[in-house]
């Protein structure tokens, strides 16, 4: 006795709506792919709104590119696409050093992307610095109007050379 014998009655109904050994299996397939799709949805942050645009167009006030890329209905030669998003209000964010860091938000971190064009380094980890206390920047960070520099030091994760990062907070 095979194995599709020995499950069969498990699996099978007899009449209108007869379900097969793969029919089952693509059924607890699509559950599966379901569960996971609506896990990595709720893993991602609320402020995350991310959309491809044609490089062609400007991007939208507060949104950051995250990528490059090809598309065959944008104009021009590829890569002839942006991959933006809204930057989290609550964590960080990578950005392609393509755009600028938005109005509120201050780059922490330097680092490099495929994704991303130009040489290496290509990208800034971005935040929004802390309310109540201390934020360490990098010193290319722009500052946000109503904090103050407290401070400076030294970071490997930062460009230029050292004294490279800022300490700031609100007064």
């Amino acid at each position: 006795m095979n194995w599709t014998e020995r499950i069969s009655p498990l699996l099978r109904r007899l009449g209108p709506g007869t379900t097969t050994p793969l029919r089952a299996a693509l059924a607890l397939l699509a559950v599966l792919v379901a569960g996971v799709a609506t896990t990595l949805a709720v893993a991602t942050p609320a402020s995350a709104a991310t959309t491809t645009i044609c490089k062609s167009s400007p991007i939208p006030a507060g949104y950051v590119i995250i990528a490059e890329g090809s598309s065959a209905s944008c104009p021009y030669s590829f890569p002839n696409t942006w991959t933006i998003t809204t930057p989290s209000t609550t964590s960080t964010t990578v950005m392609c050093k393509a755009s600028a860091v938005p109005t509120g938000y201050v780059a922490i971190a330097e680092g490099s992307s495929g994704s991303c064009p130009y040489s290496f380094p290509n990208t800034w980890t971005i935040t929004t610095p802390s309310t109540t206390g201390i934020t360490t920047i990098c010193s290319a960070s722009p500052i946000p109007a109503g904090y103050v520099v407290v401070g400076t030091g030294s970071s490997a994760s930062c460009p230029y050379s050292f004294p490279n990062t800022r300490s700031i907070k609100l007064p």
